[in-house]
């Protein structure tokens, strides 16, 4: 998966945000000259039971005693073919029709003009979202498909439905929790389907693309929100039903090791604290263990410190572009399940099936942690809105490891480095012999770029997309009634740039430094109110700071602040720019500082010029103003109109 330009991250697979190209592994202890293993090898072993480096993984999920009529196209076939969607939505609708637990729905339409379908599975019949709060369990939604070639989700998801709702072999799962299943989030992308769409893939035979059709990457757009598919995933499933916990099921790529199933989470800075406890207490506490009692080797995602192996581990938290990231701005955990790409694809889906059926197992021995954790995030919330305390509003926009360490057990393969004439480099080549290994594990988290989150913002009506995306993401807000004046912080660009290469559709803008104002600012009826006492407050904070790194302002959609609408001509400016000089030392001692240490500058006419242009009273005061102004106090009620 793609990340921020020079940024690391645990979802990018050891790839390069635009080359797409694998890390080398850095040179292990040589074992000799060895050959790789091919295609054809990776694909065979498709069969029940299989070993992974000595540990015998059990039966798949479907057993002699699920009905051939029942078995999913995956199990019938022994694990090299997955359904197609039409024949996904038919397994769905069949469990609907036979069971009473089970209702079908639909979220949206693909970009392509299929349905996006999801499963509501509840023994209480809470088949909306207003039943599901009534009955008072955890809603889970598990997704699967949002890169559509990592398919293993899709088939473990419809064989735990059958196995709760059909054969009932599963069904006291279903007894403390609602279950939202979307089968293929990316339903386009699942039916360019192909042998040749995952390189680095071992099965099935053929899968879906990685990308929806218009060229984007679902899981980078939680929180700019312009797919189609994403935008009927936040506004008409998760912001109705607000579930308690997202679980993403992927597929990695990257280097070999022995793990069949990895996972990630947000934690440390910027994740609520009442999140962090129940991801590592009862996820990472209690059912990574118990997933790894069912036979699987389990461990964090595997992204390698510096790009070493023999460096360790770390283990670090994403953007909110990210599915992991997301829903913890809403005060939600959220997992990202990764199982590994060169085992066989009936391991990676029993793996998946077998943490799912830990994840659940949990909230039925301790149904009421999940639904805790998610109000005292809520709680957190609104009380940092609340706060009177400037300084007790610090949130953190972004975090970065620490140089503190843990011992860890890291389970990989051995490896040599082989030197390439065709990459000129050397590549490694992996064996089937196990390397385990202590590493250090970094972990531990300090905040990167903090802030002190306003009262609220105000924003002109005018800048539409603002209301737009807090309306999908569920953020409260109102319209002025009255026109209302008042001193607030505007957020002042001084340094920003835009990336070189087009990332996402986009040419994102990466803003390194801003200067807070305080100016008296009028607003009109139908601006926009933002109070941050709410439990989603963190989602408008990242849309609309300046610095967030998926904010509004970095997807481009505050360009036209920093264009230059009107300029001087040069035998007009030059001879006031003189007088300015004379009269403002400093102004004068600050441009030859800045012709002295900025060639660029120097040798641009234009922009000796524009320095002055833009400091007399000629220039724009709103060029380089973010749109969103920093609020220190609510507008009274008499200004507020209805939310």
């Amino acid at each position: 998966m793609g990340f921020r330009p020079g940024a690391r991250s645990r979802h990018a697979r050891l790839r390069h945000p635009a080359s797409g190209s694998l890390h080398p592994v850095a040179a292990l202890p040589s074992l000799g000259p060895l050959a790789p293993r091919t295609h054809r090898d990776r694909a065979s072993g498709l069969r029940p039971c299989f070993t992974v480096l000595g540990l015998t993984l059990g039966l798949l999920p479907a057993s002699a005693a699920v009905p051939e009529a029942w078995q999913t196209r995956a199990e019938r076939t022994g694990y090299r073919e997955t359904a197609t969607y039409d024949e996904t939505v038919e397994f769905c609708r069949r469990l609907e029709r036979a069971s009473p637990w089970v209702r079908v729905g639909s979220f949206g339409v693909s970009g392509q003009g299929r349905d996006l379908v999801f499963v509501i599975l509840s023994k209480d019949r809470a088949f909306t979202p207003e039943k599901a709060r009534a009955a008072g369990k955890p809603v889970v939604l598990i997704q699967n498909g949002i890169h559509a070639g990592e398919i293993e989700g899709k088939d473990a998801s419809l064989a735990l439905m059958r196995d709760i709702a059909i054969t009932r072999e599963r069904a006291a799962l279903l007894d403390h929790a609602t279950l939202l299943v979307v089968p293929i989030l990316s339903a386009d992308a699942h039916e360019r389907r192909s042998r040749y769409n995952r390189i680095n893939q071992n099965g099935p035979e053929e899968m879906g693309w990685r990308f929806n059709p218009v060229g984007l990457n679902l899981n980078r757009d939680y929180l700019k929100a312009e797919t189609v598919e994403m935008r009927a995933l936040l506004g008409n499933l998760f912001t109705r039903w607000w579930p308690h916990l997202l679980v993403d099921n992927h597929t990695t790529d990257g280097a070999d090791y022995q793990y069949d199933l990895t996972y990630g989470f947000n934690h440390g800075p910027g994740t609520p604290a009442a999140v962090e406890r129940w991801l590592t207490g009862a996820f990472e506490g209690r059912i990574v263990p118990r997933t790894a009692a069912m036979g699987h080797v389990t461990g964090p995602y595997v992204w390698f410190h510096e790009g070493d192996p023999r460096k360790g581990i770390d283990f670090s938290s994403a953007p909110p572009r990210f599915s992991t990231a997301y829903p913890p701005l809403h005060g939600r955990p959220a997992i990202l399940v990764e199982t590994h790409m060169l085992k066989p694809y009936g391991a990676r889906v029993q793996a998946t099936y077998d943490l799912m059926v830990a994840l659940l197992e949990e909230l039925s021995a301790h149904p009421k942690e999940l639904i805790a954790a998610v109000a005292d995030a809520e709680a957190e919330a609104l009380a940092r809105g609340r706060e009177a305390v400037p300084a007790r509003r610090r949130v953190a926009l972004t975090s970065q490891l620490t140089d503190r360490s843990v011992p860890f057990t890291y389970r990989g393969v051995a490896a040599g480095q082989e030197w390439s004439d065709i990459t000129g480099t050397s590549v490694p080549r992996y064996t089937s012999a196990p390397w385990d290994t202590m590493l250090p594990l970094y972990r531990a988290l300090a905040p990167g770029l903090e802030i002190t989150q306003p009262v609220g913002y105000l924003v002109p009506r005018e800048w539409t997309v603002v209301a737009e995306r807090l309306a999908l993401h569920g953020v409260r807000f109102h319209r002025l009634r009255r026109a209302w004046s008042d001193t607030v912080e505007v957020q002042r660009i001084l340094e920003w740039q835009a990336a070189p290469q087009s990332f996402e559709g986009h040419r994102p803008i990466s803003v390194r430094r801003v200067a807070l104002e305080r100016r008296l600012r009028s607003f009109g009826p139908g601006d926009l109110w933002v109070p941050l006492d709410q439990r989603s407050a963190l989602v408008a904070v990242h849309l609309l700071e300046a610095q967030a790194p998926d904010g509004l302002m970095y997807w481009n959609a505050f360009d036209t602040v920093f264009e230059t609408k009107e300029y001087a001509e040069d035998y007009v400016m030059e001879p006031l720019a003189r007088r300015m000089m004379a009269e403002d030392p400093e102004l004068a001692k600050s441009f030859r500082a800045r012709v002295a240490a900025d060639s660029t500058f120097a040798k641009d006419p234009f922009a000796r010029v524009d320095f002055f242009f833009r400091r007399s009273a000629w220039g724009d005061p709103e060029q380089n103003l973010h749109p969103a102004a920093r609020a220190l106090r609510s507008p009274p009620d008499e200004v507020l109109g209805k939310p």
